[in-house]
């Protein structure tokens, strides 16, 4: 059996299936202190008792807007924060005794998954675990996903990008039709927006061999960008058109408070208005509540105009200059807007849009992204049919753990430049003669991310010391194995370490070499007692990190 995780910011949901079969995953949570139930999907929230106990689920999301001190959200967020110690405990930010690290949080709501799955089905161990990850992760929050799972206690899995995900899951849905809604020439954008980030993969309809396929354009940068972002800019405008005066605490509740009306008033036959209470401080906490009025046209106008706004094409974002001290805190893009984040991401207008993300169910949302890109490509552009904006994740995911088995429609991403790493060819010492560096190739043009190759050299790494590993690339065609000489190749950013080792030695190694769903190459140099990987992105070159095992 396939088992999806999608680990959201703000909702996590599991869904299973083999065949032609995938169903959601009910999972069993505190619905209150005392009451537990069985909700779609487990809120991605944790609540810090003060008698010790941890409450991961509806009822940790509930007690933000009475104690945010004590409640953990966005976690998944701070992965990305790479001047952080992510592992550090340091939520929830305020004055509560007990901290969490992100990767902490992250495990906790993975585990919640777990052993509810586990109390109903049996051990996770005998399936296979995709998790979801958004498609703008860097290698070092994608590592700490894998460490927050592997502290969870998940078998060994796969890693997949939402967008893409989502992707497969409306493929899924349209298996026997989905030939007929697109057609050879088309591009599909897929917009996914969801508590914490904005996510844009760009997907091309077309003709191989005769036969209709898909393939993977483009995939955007990470943007911190979310509802996190709407609910704050709902508690500023609250504050301000009230002319209210609340301290740091107040303010945490408010934007909890706004949260939740946000998911109420943007939803399907939602009430017109709510109302939204603020508590007072001091003994009198009753007389010094506040209590405000938020309609559904206030926050439908201050979204839209606010996120949404109509932009040019070749409008850039807004760029302003960085303060010297900053608090820590996440690292949100400085442009709310995200049509402006768009157009920066879009060479093109796309023919086609599948929406994803919680954000999504705004029906308001969609039109004024729909009407933008119209207007952009001067003709109409189609919304694809059915899109589930709060499941598709891992549903997608399930169904590819199908595909890679050959079990479906498989959506191409063949990589665009041929790899090579540099080495050394043994020459005697000559006065001013430097090494003679070879580049040789470890990753073909038109491999296909998933899929892995081994050399069939044998190489001498040096561990024990600090060493470089030189890396190039080209637009050439090349085998796998075959020497280039680096004069002819493009270099990029090369990795500097030191491999762990006993003594400063040269061990005997094969090299294997894969391209992950995410876009990262991974080398391994593997002896017959251990193995050592390297990685980067071959998305964004710039991005390096190391890990070995």
């Amino acid at each position: 059996m396939k088992i999806g995780i999608d680990l959201g910011t703000t909702n996590s949901t599991l869904s299973y299936g083999e065949d032609s079969n995938i169903s959601l995953f009910d999972i069993e949570q505190f619905i209150d202190h005392q009451l537990l139930g069985k909700e779609t999907s487990l809120p991605s929230f944790v609540f810090l008792s003060p008698e010790g106990e941890e409450i991961v689920g509806v009822y940790a999301k509930e007690r933000g807007s009475e104690v945010p001190d004590r409640v953990v959200h966005s976690a998944k967020s701070w992965l990305c924060h790479a001047q952080m110690d992510r592992r550090a405990p340091f939520l929830p930010q305020g004055e509560c005794e007990k901290k969490l690290s992100p990767v902490d949080a992250c495990c906790m709501y993975l585990r919640h998954l777990k052993q509810t799955w586990e109390a109903e089905h049996g051990s996770l161990q005998q399936h296979t675990v995709i998790v979801t990850v958004p498609a703008s992760f860097d290698p070092s929050a994608r590592q700490l996903v894998e460490e927050a799972c592997d502290a969870a206690g998940l078998p060994p899995r796969l890693l997949i990008e939402e967008p893409l995900a989502a992707f497969y899951a409306w493929l899924f849905e349209h298996q026997q039709s989905w030939r007929n809604i697109l057609k050879v020439g088309d591009t599909v954008l897929v917009v996914d927006i969801g508590g914490g980030t904005t996510d844009f993969s760009l997907i091309k309809v077309e003709e191989q061999e005769g036969a209709i396929a898909l393939e993977r354009m483009a995939v955007g940068e990470h943007l911190l960008l979310g509802g996190d972002n709407m609910d704050l800019a709902l508690a500023y405008y609250i504050q301000q058109h009230h002319q209210l005066a609340l301290d740091d605490w107040q303010i945490r509740v408010l934007i909890h408070a706004c949260r939740n009306a946000k998911e109420k008033l943007l939803a399907k036959d939602a009430p017109q208005s709510m109302e939204i209470i603020i508590p007072g401080r001091g003994s009198s906490l009753i007389g010094g509540m506040t209590s405000v009025t938020l309609t559904q046209q206030e926050i439908v106008h201050l979204l839209v105009e606010g996120f949404f706004p109509k932009v040019s094409f070749d409008e850039g974002t807004h760029k302003s200059q960085r303060i010297g001290l900053t608090e820590d805190n996440l690292t949100y893009v400085k442009d709310p807007r995200i049509t402006a984040h768009l157009a920066q991401f879009l060479i093109q207008p796309p023919s086609a849009i599948l929406f994803n993300g919680g954000v999504m169910h705004c029906e308001a949302f969609r039109q004024r992204l729909i009407e933008q890109v119209q207007l952009w490509k001067g003709s109409d552009v189609l919304e694809l049919p059915d899109a589930d904006y709060n499941f598709a994740v891992s549903r997608g995911a399930v169904y590819y753990g199908q595909v890679r088995e050959g079990e479906g429609i498989r959506v191409r991403a063949p990589i665009a430049k041929s790899y090579f790493i540099g080495v050394e060819r043994p020459a005697p010492a000559v006065p001013g003669l430097l090494p003679i560096v070879q580049g040789v190739c470890i990753v073909p043009k038109g491999m296909e991310e998933g899929d892995e190759v081994s050399l069939a050299q044998t190489f001498s790494l040096c561990v024990g010391e600090p060493v470089q590993f030189r890396f190039f690339a080209s637009m050439q065609t090349a085998s796998v194995g075959s020497i280039s000489s680096v004069e002819t190749l493009t270099e990029l950013h090369p990795i500097e370490t030191t491999l762990e080792g006993e003594d400063v030695s040269l061990v005997r190694v094969q090299l294997k070499a894969k391209i992950t769903e995410l876009g990262v190459l991974e080398l391994w140099c593997s002896s017959p007692n251990k193995a050592w990987k390297l990685e980067f992105n071959v998305r964004a070159q710039a991005s390096l990190s190391l890990a070995s095992s």
